[in-house]
């Protein structure tokens, strides 16, 4: 783990929180690699959106080896390379009772006769039960009262999201680069009817390693800017999933 403690005993709650890839591992082992692959697969990452530009697919080819050690490491993401918008496209189906929708840039086509086609929301697939997903969105938001997201929360909403740290790879040695990362924190707000996700992604940030220094700040700015300007009235504040 990245605090190279010894936690002992976690809930899954606690394994959020702490971001304990050793708890993402014990979660990929119940289920099995071939399931984990199939969920990873089902959120759409390892192929295209289908939004109006051209995009990556990313790369979750490690997992089709059938070997252990991929999935224990792409169970915390080591190993897999995603796009931001399958990022965000994935937590807006937790945000959305686990329906994938398809994302879209245009919001309209307007005909040389004056008439218009209205872009219509496009569900690819149900991943997982309402019930999961409001229960995964209860462990974000601790993610974000008591883990590592706090900097993220918004005072007054339940805010949802999980910070994410990754090493640079170097091609030409094989390795990662010390001391070089991608902060990325991914989350949806308010919990209890979603108005917006998104995901902040800083390259490389300075003077810090982890993305609750660096993504986590940037995306609680941006997230009480948008609940201010959408007119979401605050919640009143407790803490969720006891």
């Amino acid at each position: 783990n990245s605090d190279l403690k010894a936690n002992g005993v976690q809930t899954m709650y606690e394994v959020l929180e702490k971001s304990l890839n050793t708890g993402a591992i014990f979660a990929m082992q119940q289920i099995g690699p071939t399931t984990f692959e199939r969920y990873v697969q089902a959120y759409g990452f390892g192929q295209r959106t289908g939004v109006e530009i051209d995009e990556s697919t990313g790369n979750i080819s490690s997992l089709a080896q059938g070997k252990d050690i991929y999935a224990m490491t792409g169970s915390f993401g080591q190993g897999l390379t995603v796009t931001p918008l399958q990022l965000a496209a994935a937590f807006s189906a937790l945000a959305n009772g686990g329906k994938l929708l398809q994302p879209y840039l245009i919001d309209r086509v307007i005909h040389p006769d004056g008439s218009s086609t209205v872009t219509q929301p496009k569900t690819v697939r149900q991943v997982v039960s309402a019930k999961t997903s409001a229960t995964i969105g209860a462990m974000l938001v601790r993610v974000v009262q008591k883990g590592h997201g706090q900097r993220a929360g918004v005072p007054g909403y339940f805010v949802a999201g999980k910070t994410g740290t990754a090493q640079i790879a170097d091609p030409e040695t094989g390795t990662y680069h010390a001391n070089q990362t991608i902060g990325t924190f991914a989350g949806f707000a308010p919990v209890e009817n979603p108005r917006f996700a998104m995901v902040v992604k800083l390259v490389r940030p300075k003077d810090v390693q982890f993305a609750e220094s660096s993504a986590a700040p940037l995306f609680g700015e941006l997230a009480r800017f948008l609940l201010l300007y959408l007119g979401v009235p605050p919640a009143e504040v407790a803490s969720v999933g006891q």
